[in-house]
């Protein structure tokens, strides 16, 4: 099970790092390429679509390693109890 989750996490920090990555790649794009209304607005929204990907993947790191926190306290709980 631990095996399970440590690969689960490193996929997870894995693909945060890519999200990341590719959202600073993105924001770098100079804006002046761009000609038109339309097309400074589809940026801005793929820019917000890529910062909407970052915080997503870190909210699930987050919560998978609360979750294994709290795995490994009740593990030690129920090790303590059977002493």
């Amino acid at each position: 099970m631990t095996t399970l989750i440590q690969r689960d996490e490193e996929a997870l920090k894995s693909a945060l790092q890519s999200a990341r990555e590719n959202e600073k790649r993105w924001l770098e794009m100079s804006l002046e390429s761009l000609a038109g209304d339309e097309s400074v607005e589809q940026w801005a929204s793929i820019a917000r679509l890529r910062r909407l990907e970052v915080e997503r993947i870190e909210t699930l790191l987050r919560q998978m390693i609360e979750d294994r926190r709290l795995l490994q306290f009740a593990g030690c709980n129920d090790v303590d109890a059977g002493n």
